[in-house]
């Protein structure tokens, strides 16, 4: 601003507007409170502006979120990391990411799943070693178990149930397919057309379900026993309260799984 008088220029500090500002602090809060365009609306203001605010407000915001996250996890004593990969083009490239289950924040991301990768990844970011979680939970490729082996020794190595339990469901599969090539035609198309009743818990069917279910094991006493098998390791997944239960029906689900094999 300049006097009208002196012709002296001057600069007016208004707590409300940031150095350098055309807009007040509380626009911007409101603005970035949701998407670019629901956020214009709301303040009646063209999307460009309020996605020029997101653009600039984001890196601080990545990099302070960050810092927070890796201080959280770095103070936890009961740490729990998880570990999964995901593909950004399916088949070709595939990224990790490294999680805080317990305080549910996302810790990084780094690019690639081998096993070079990550330790190269280990080596350029001497805070993850200094991490130090308690569980780590992952899915049951061996490149991550050797990987989080190296880093965290004292760490115990969980297998997410999601993964196990598709690894269960394909050892189904694989026993029905067998079965369903050695059955008579009609048979054949009965189970190959209702084989998804395989895989839920027999305690979530209907009574229908279950009648046509039981009609489908009928066809196989191998088949029926894998089934068996497959409701056995989700029980011991879903109610072992304690590490003795646990072994108990690991005991169990070994000996079923040996006479499949």
């Amino acid at each position: 601003m300049q006097c009208s008088q002196c012709g002296i220029g001057f600069v007016r500090v208004c707590d409300f507007v940031g150095p350098k500002r055309r807009h007040s602090n509380l626009f911007r809060e409101q603005s970035l409170g949701s998407t670019a365009a629901h956020g214009a609306r709301m303040q009646e203001a063209p999307v460009s502006t309020v996605q020029r605010m997101h653009n600039e407000a984001i890196p601080m915001e990545s990099e302070r979120l960050s810092e927070q996250a890796w201080k959280q996890a770095t103070a936890c004593r009961g740490l729990a990391l998880g570990v999964d990969d995901f593909a950004t083009k399916k088949g070709h490239i595939y990224n990790t990411d490294i999680h805080d289950l317990k305080g549910g924040t996302l810790l990084d991301l780094l690019p690639g799943r081998k096993l070079d990768e990550l330790r190269v990844y280990a080596e350029q970011h001497p805070v993850f070693r200094q991490l130090t979680p308690k569980t780590v939970v992952m899915d049951l490729a061996q490149g991550y178990h050797t990987w989080i082996s190296e880093c965290f020794p004292n760490a115990i190595r969980i297998a997410d149930r999601f993964h196990v339990h598709g690894y269960v469901i394909e050892v189904v599969k694989e026993v029905r397919k067998a079965v369903q090539g050695t059955l008579a035609p009609r048979a054949k198309a009965h189970l190959k057309a209702h084989h998804r009743l395989l895989n839920p818990q027999a305690e979530s069917l209907s009574a229908e379900s279950k009648n046509k279910l039981d009609e489908l094991l009928g066809y196989s006493p191998l088949l029926r026993k894998v089934w068996e098998w497959k409701e056995a390791f989700t029980s011991w997944d879903d109610h072992s309260p304690n590490v003795l239960s646990r072994n108990k029906w690991s005991l169990h689900i070994c000996k079923i799984g040996t006479y499949v094999r």
